[in-house]
């Protein structure tokens, strides 16, 4: 009878052997944001899993997305982002550091929404049934965004002829697809990060009113959910500077949800950059592993004003003595 039963589902040790694990870790650009979603400031996004990324226009999604392509790269993996909303800057990601000339990255404008997973999926299992980069290396696959994606039934019609009825068929595309994204996502080990707008509720007058369109599939099937919101940065003469970009995560099957993470997001002549090395001082001041007094940070024994120390920092390529203060 054992045997038998055996043979049917498999034995426990198959099970336990064959249950996913995460090998790859994407790295996001910020260790404190890394923690956050995977309880590790040297890890970040997990492969094989689905991660959703929301908040409002230009709070840096897709700039922390092309960080953790850049990863990909950097591990030897390939990159590829579908660009529903047909506004990425292959000059903006390359200034950023993206490999765009390489053939490790492919950019893409699918018409719907089936066509882009399809293309995303079948692309990974080439990739891995021809071995075409290391069995370990990473792939990720960027989808930007989903409340831009239009499922083949709307594209199927004129304008004309949409109907209210439609405006539930992303929710119902969505609703089809995840069971299969999710699980080619594990059998390829692939990131699949979802990029995602906010919609706010009318009316409600307690708790959160924003939502994001596509239904409650993506977030059901995505393993970390990531919440960004932004504020302005203004200097003493309400020049803006840039962004403070807040990020809470959520949902996350990797460490204890529910933990946020500041940075700022800085505008400069020609294309925007993250504060990495003045955000981790501020994470360092406020968990205590640098000493400020008054405007004054104390490291390495001297005594610096904030901005004192991040040129200090920069200029002599200390970033990995900050970021050995986060262990």
């Amino acid at each position: 009878m054992t045997k038998l039963i055996d043979s049917l589902i498999g034995t426990l040790g198959e099970t336990a052997a064959s249950s996913f694990e995460v090998t790859h870790f994407l790295d996001t650009g910020f260790p404190p944001l890394n923690k956050a979603i995977s309880g590790d400031y040297g890890k970040g996004m997990p492969c094989g899993r689905i991660v959703e990324m929301f908040g409002p226009p230009s709070c840096g999604k897709t700039a922390i997305a092309t960080k953790a392509m850049i990863s990909a790269q950097q591990h030897n993996g390939f990159a590829m982002f579908f660009d529903h909303e047909r506004s990425f800057d292959v000059n903006l990601a390359a200034h950023l550091g993206l490999d765009v000339e390489s053939g490790t990255f492919a950019h893409t404008k699918p018409e719907t929404l089936e066509e882009s997973f399809t293309r995303a999926l079948k692309t990974a299992a080439k990739i891995r049934e021809d071995g075409l980069i290391d069995e370990n290396a990473p792939i990720i696959a960027v989808f930007d965004s989903l409340a831009a994606m239009i499922p083949r039934t709307k594209s199927e019609k004129e304008l004309t002829e949409l109907t209210m009825a439609d405006s539930l068929a992303l929710a119902k595309a969505t609703s089809s697809v995840m069971p299969a994204v999710n699980q080619y996502a594990e059998k390829y080990n692939t990131l699949i990060l979802i990029l995602n707008q906010t919609r706010e509720n009318p009316g409600v007058a307690y708790g959160d009113p924003t939502r994001t369109p596509g239904g409650k599939a993506p977030g059901f099937y995505a393993s970390v959910r990531i919440k960004l919101s932004a504020k302005a940065l203004v200097d003493s003469d309400k020049e803006r500077l840039g962004q403070r970009i807040t990020a809470e995560v959520i949902k996350t099957k990797l460490t204890r949800p529910f933990q946020k993470t500041e940075w700022d997001f800085l505008f400069e002549e020609s294309f925007g950059k993250f504060d990495v090395t003045g955000s981790l001082i501020d994470h360092l001041v406020e968990t205590g592993k640098l000493e400020q007094k008054g405007p004054r940070i104390t490291f390495d024994g001297k005594s610096y004003f904030r901005s004192q120390l991040i040129a200090y920092i920069d200029e002599n390529n200390f970033a990995d003595k900050l970021i050995a203060l986060l262990h």
